[in-house]
């Protein structure tokens, strides 16, 4: 592993104070959501691999196959020994007719109540979802409580269980799911080319809401920054975009919104326009693409898109968009990245933009890439 040098931003120098570079095992494992919302580091897996949390009153739900609303039928296979599992409300599938699709694109750190209050208009009081490789049950009791969900069910699946039929019919069977923070390399390690990849494609063709926060979000898009060699800083992004920290991927999800698009996360608060910008360059230059459009997402931040097409900014920050309809001028191992005339839209709450393609009214601000800096040095309003 090639030695790191330190960019004097605010988190760098934090890094200098405590002794090291950024958490290991990826690129997001240190974010947290609000109150510790999702982002559990202490459990221990049950011995039969569930615990539930159900409502004795809504511990039952008998489906007549008849009145069926167009779930899947195929019966619930019993849980793996081993895959943990937390079930919070009725344990039962709730047979029911979502009415999205949408998408919950969160930028991490506190989660956004907005957003899950959102989802209720088009998860007909169904089931939640919510899936990771590691943590514990953070967000049942958080997301259960906005009254809108039949159940919350959180699952580690980690990549022994990627393949296990219960894992994929709790998915495919899913109102809405949720991925939640901790290391985007160890989802599309286990995940891409499975049944739980088949499965999220499945809910999300019969309306249900798909949604990420800070390593979630960062695996939604058609390309991915995948942090296999843990994370990238943006001046090592724009000194080479080649470095040995830059690991990106595609074609882990296809969700018809996000064709075309990148996203990253806690955009503002680790100073990661420039390794955007990167990620763009990358896609141009490796032949993925020849227009791509970035989004990144600050902390308590989401974009909300309804099956309309319709996103709309939430929350305290701000979301970007970086369209990027031209090649890099340098983009090589070794170089500074060189990308003149891209243009930039920074979104705050209440603003639009339409999917596919994330477009922003408005002209939007100039941005560029040269000599390993960005033009302007602070992108951020």
């Amino acid at each position: 592993m090639p030695p790191r040098f330190f960019a004097w931003s605010s988190y760098s120098i934090l890094g200098l104070v405590l002794g090291c570079r950024a958490p290991s095992g990826g690129d997001d494992t240190s974010t947290t959501g609000s109150s510790g919302v999702g982002q559990d580091t202490s459990t221990t897996a049950p011995d039969e691999g569930i615990t539930s949390s159900s409502d004795p009153d809504s511990s039952t739900s008998s489906s007549d196959p008849d009145s069926s609303t167009g779930e899947p039928t195929d019966p619930k296979p019993p849980a793996p020994p081993g895959l943990v599992v937390y079930i919070t409300g009725n344990p039962e599938d709730a047979d029911v007719d979502p009415t999205g699709p949408g998408l919950v694109l969160m930028g991490g750190g506190s989660d956004v109540d907005e957003a899950f209050s959102w989802w209720g208009n088009y998860i007909a009081g169904g089931d939640v979802v919510v899936i990771r490789t590691s943590g514990a049950d953070g967000y049942n009791d958080y997301l259960y409580g906005f009254g809108n969900a039949d159940s919350v069910e959180t699952m580690l699946v980690t990549a022994g269980f990627a393949s296990d039929p219960y894992v994929s019919w709790t998915l495919r069977h899913a109102e809405a799911i949720f991925m939640a923070g901790g290391d985007q390399a160890t989802y599309l390690e286990g995940w891409k080319g499975t049944p739980v990849e088949d499965a999220i494609h499945e809910a999300h063709g019969r309306g249900a809401v798909i949604g990420g926060t800070s390593a979630g979000l960062a695996v939604l898009g058609e390309f991915v920054y995948a942090a296999y060699n843990d994370g990238v800083y943006s001046y090592e992004a724009l000194e080479d975009p080649y470095n040995f920290y830059m690991t990106m991927e595609r074609d882990f999800l296809a969700l018809p919104s996000l064709a075309g698009i990148i996203t990253d996360t806690h955009l503002f608060e680790r100073d990661r326009m420039g390794r955007l910008l990167g990620f763009l360059a990358r896609i141009h230059a490796d032949g993925w693409s020849n227009d791509v459009t970035g989004i990144g997402v600050d902390e308590a931040t989401a974009v909300l898109v309804g099956p309309d097409g319709m996103g709309t900014v939430v929350g305290a920050g701000h979301a970007y968009v970086v369209q990027a309809d031209h090649a890099p001028t340098v983009c090589q191992p070794g170089e500074p990245l060189e990308y003149p005339g891209l243009v930039y839209h920074a979104l705050s709450a209440g603003n639009t933009l339409a999917f596919p393609g994330a477009a922003a009214a408005g002209p939007g601000d100039p941005i560029a890439a040269s000599g390993g800096v960005t033009i302007p040095s602070d992108p951020y309003p």
